[in-house]
Formats: C-alpha cells, structure tokens, sequence
C-alpha cells in the first residue's frame, strides 16, 4: 500500500525528494480498512515532501515491535515548534498557507489509526524534520 501511494505521488516527489524505504522482510498482516490506511499513508508522505524545501529526503520505514507494526515517515525537512507539534492533529490546525490545505488531514489520519486501535505520534524539532510513528495492532 505504502508502494501504490508512492506512485500516486510520484509528480510531487519527483527529480526533488529521494524516498529511502527499509522495510523488515518478515511483516506479519494487520487487519484494518485499507482504504483508509492508503489514505493515513498519503496524508503523511504528501505533507512529508510539502515541508521540504528544495532537495531532501523522506525515509519509510516498517518494523514489528512485539505485536505492534511500526510504520514511521520521517522527512529533512523545516520541522515544528513544539507549540505547533502540540496542534497538529487538532481540526482546522494547519501551517500552510490560506487555500493551501484544510487543517484537516492529521486529524483525521489521527482519528482513522486511533479507530484502528492504534497510536500515530510525532517527533519534530524546528530545523530538524519530523519524524510520525504509525503503531497498529498484529
């Protein structure tokens, strides 16, 4: 799935990011809604490349941790304060500027992982990229 929404992307991240992906070769399934999942995937990747400026690198990485799957983005890009790490995933929030985005998209992806009984968590430093953390049961 995360494969489909790199083509999906492709234009946007195209002769600008390079997508480094290490994915454990032993993945056990999760049961979920793929369709939201695709669309959690493609929330995150998009705002990944939206907050490199310039050339950069966004890293995908996949790994089970006892019986969770871990499934992490991480970007070099700008990265957050933490008085906007600490909005994100509110609805309407959003950096971009007016028309640009709607505010809605981390929280809904928030909203579709929590319904997964899972957890979706940042790391972000200002000049330092952001890394999101997708948990989701085995």
């Amino acid at each position: 799935n995360i494969e489909s929404t790199l083509v999906i992307l492709n234009t946007k991240l195209k002769d600008r990011i390079e997508v480094v992906k290490d994915f454990a070769s032993d993945f056990p399934s999760v049961s979920c809604n793929v369709g939201q999942i695709n669309q959690v995937f493609m929330n995150l990747i998009s705002n990944a490349a939206d907050a490199i400026e310039g050339k950069g690198t966004i890293h995908i990485k996949l790994w089970q941790v006892e019986s969770l799957v871990k499934i992490s983005i991480a970007d070099s890009g700008k990265g957050m304060s933490e008085e906007v790490k600490g909005r994100i995933f509110e609805p309407f929030f959003t950096t971009k500027d007016v028309g640009a985005g709607t505010g809605l998209g981390l929280s809904i992806s928030h909203g579709i992982i929590e319904k997964h009984k899972g957890a979706l968590t940042v790391n972000s430093a200002e000049g330092k990229g952001s890394v999101f953390i997708i948990s989701l049961p085995v």
